[in-house]
């Protein structure tokens, strides 16, 4: 992919994981063979929505030239806002100028620059062996360079870390929700841990929640039938078929719908909200 579409999904990038919806796309991915079966299924293991469309965009980076107009072809037909942004990025940034190369040293030659260090001659059949470190010489580091494994030691040295990839960096984010969802869990007054939610909770709830709540509904012991039918009964509001998917979770649990267990399935699931709203009694 080239950089420029690079930076255009990485400036769009709030509003692709707040709209966007992997499944919706990636069978055309497969189908224009910039995704693989493996891709896939690396996406589909995300937990929430948000992860999804973060791992769907770090592994279209890595992909060809034809990546990005075959994502925008992916997105034109359901999410028409998105095509339309990311179509006029990519209009403009192709009327501006590139930026020229850099221009190489004149003292380096364009054999140099391809090779690291420069071999010796090769020994002779006769000649004992020599270390490999010992058969080569080094070139010495340029003004203002050094090598990765020189800035791993002084970053460990100095208390900071090397650059992080993409998917390193969304790796490391999955981690940080999970320790926090671990040791960060809400604590539920016990005079209201048991009250029977209500249906203006459900419904300011309702209004917190994004577009992982399909997934969400799966995790409460919904149906993928019954995710449909919301989705049927309330098209183009997604705040409705949310609060038809809460709706439909308490009469199913009946007296058991409480504000805890709700709280506690919530939590679980990963959902990151202050649920303060949800223990207000009045």
């Amino acid at each position: 992919m080239e950089e420029r579409h690079k930076k255009i999904l990485k400036k769009k990038y709030k509003d692709l994981t707040r709209d966007l919806r992997p499944d919706d796309i990636m069978d055309h991915l497969i189908q224009e063979d910039v995704f693989d079966f493996n891709d896939i299924e690396l996406v589909r293991a995300q937990k929430v929505n948000k992860l999804q469309v973060e791992k769907l965009l770090s592994i279209l980076l890595t992909r060809g030239p034809r990546a990005f107009g075959v994502f925008l072809e992916s997105i034109e037909e359901r999410y028409p806002w998105l095509h339309k942004d990311l179509k006029k990025a990519d209009e403009e940034s192709a009327r501006q100028p590139q930026q020229p190369a850099p221009k190489q040293d004149e003292n380096t030659s364009t054999s140099d620059a391809r090779q690291p260090f420069q071999e010796t001659e090769k020994p002779s059949p006769n000649q004992p062996l020599i270390p490999e470190e010992q058969t080569c010489v080094k070139r010495p580091p340029q003004p203002g360079t050094q090598t990765r494994e020189k800035a791993v030691v002084q970053g460990t040295a100095g208390g900071s870390e090397p650059p992080l990839t993409d998917e390193e960096k969304v790796t490391r984010k999955m981690g940080n929700m999970q320790l926090s969802n671990q040791h960060t869990r809400f604590e539920v007054p016990p005079k209201v841990d048991s009250n029977r939610v209500t249906e203006k909770q459900l419904n300011v709830l309702a209004g917190k929640l994004g577009h992982e709540w399909e997934n969400l509904a799966i995790h409460l012991d919904l149906s993928k039938a019954d995710v449909d039918r919301f989705k049927a009964d309330n098209p183009y509001n997604t705040r409705s078929q949310i609060f038809s998917m809460l709706m439909a979770w308490r009469a199913r649990r009946g007296g058991a719908a409480t504000v805890g267990t709700l709280i506690r399935s919530l939590e679980d699931f990963g959902v990151g909200l202050d649920f303060k709203f949800l223990t207000q009694t009045s």
